[in-house]
């Protein structure tokens, strides 16, 4: 039985560029501030197309010096339910300190998680 969030969701936060780098292809814009943090955006090319057990289109990684800071896994469709259900199927699943989004967009259903240190400050 898998108890690692990651083994769900595959990309690791905190992982290194490095590990990715053969896989990913910068995208526009290619640097952007968030939350104070300078932020360069991928698209991953790699062997993974299925996160879920569903079908990926793009999976989008976010890099802050090096460091992955964020992930978004876009699906085609609208399959928010679907996602909402998965992710509550998952019980004694070990969570880091991690940011976790779903949200409907255009043409996507995007599952988005991030470091904390992205989340929006409240001053």
């Amino acid at each position: 039985m898998k108890n690692n969030i990651y083994d769900y969701l595959i990309f690791k936060l905190d992982s290194e560029y490095t590990d990715y780098e053969q896989d990913l292809i910068s995208i526009p814009p290619y640097e952007f501030i968030e939350n104070g943090l300078s932020l360069e955006p991928y698209e991953y090319f790699g062997q993974i197309h299925e996160v879920l057990e569903l079908r990926i289109k793009h999976i989008l990684l976010y890099f802050n010096a090096d460091v992955l800071m964020r992930v978004e896994f876009l699906y085609p469709g609208d399959i928010l339910d679907f996602l909402k259900q998965k992710l509550e199927e998952m019980q004694d699943i070990e969570l880091p300190k991690i940011m976790l989004i779903l949200r409907k967009d255009k043409k996507f259903t995007v599952l988005m998680y991030q470091n904390k240190l992205l989340q929006n400050r409240i001053n």
